[in-house]
């Protein structure tokens, strides 16, 4: 083989190396894009709503008596008038009713409500009654206050967070978690959800447009979010960001000392 041959071989060689690691760190911009080949202008279906939250064992309700005069109802409230505690995580047990494991809260003066499988209007409806025995005028008030989802995998920020709406979708929700970074599989994003039946488990496509439309949009307290990484770069993951361009440096340099010595 001729000296010209040869390095017209090892110049391609080292070309295709350079090609190769480039893709090998390169994931296509349609699998990186929220809603790819979505239409200007183009309406979508709403996303059906959601079934209410039910309560389950261990949930915080914030349960609330008012009335026109805030002294006759204190006897049925856990503090005063005075709402200050609400927000501080700390002292969430000593504003809230906890419910047990058999799906009850014990209510001072109204003895055990059985609330488990109900949402909050009926539980509402419930404490209404029973409040309407000891108290005319009176309102009751009722929230859920243990309101979070769980996001883990690839995102910015995992971990259990709160959710500050009353209805949020999936998108709102990676929004809080500093959305996927982009090792994330937008294209099999797993959400696991518990029901009265029993954990149902999905798989979800944020890159289809038709996500919209799918039951799962809106979240639920308690879900569990999981972004799997992407098998492609996750080798690339634990590497310095110059690590590519010190690599294909590398290359050229090996490239042209072989070069040099051939001349």
């Amino acid at each position: 083989m001729s000296k010209i041959v040869f390095i017209e071989k090892l110049s391609l060689c080292t070309l295709v190396s350079l090609f190769l690691l480039a893709s090998s760190c390169t994931t296509p911009l349609k699998e990186l894009t929220y809603f790819d080949g979505i239409k200007k202008g183009e309406n979508l279906p709403e996303a059906p709503l959601p079934d209410e939250y039910l309560i389950r064992p261990n949930d915080h309700l914030y349960i609330r008596i008012i009335s026109d005069d805030p002294e006759d109802a204190e006897f049925l409230n856990l503090i005063g008038s005075q709402t200050s505690m609400i927000g501080s995580a700390y002292n969430i047990e000593l504003i809230t009713y906890l419910v047990d494991e058999d799906g009850n809260i014990s209510y001072p003066f109204l003895g055990p409500i059985e609330v488990k499988d109900k949402n909050l209007q009926e539980i509402k409806e419930i404490m209404q009654k029973e409040v309407d025995k000891y108290l005319e005028n009176a309102s009751v008030f009722v929230k859920l206050v243990s309101r979070t989802v769980t996001v883990l995998g690839e995102v910015r920020n995992p971990g259990q967070l709160s959710m500050i709406k009353s209805r949020m979708n999936i998108f709102e929700t990676l929004g809080l978690a500093g959305d996927i970074t982009d090792y994330g599989n937008r294209q099999n994003v797993k959400l696991i959800r518990e029901l009265p039946e029993g954990r149902v488990a999905t798989e979800l496509d944020l890159t289809n447009p038709l996500i919209i439309q799918s039951p799962y949009f809106y979240i639920l307290p308690h879900d569990i979010l999981y972004v799997e990484h992407k098998t492609k770069v996750y080798g690339a993951k634990n590497m310095p960001y110059a690590s590519p361009i010190s690599i294909t440096a590398s290359v050229i340099s090996i490239g042209l000392l072989i070069l040099n010595l051939f001349k």
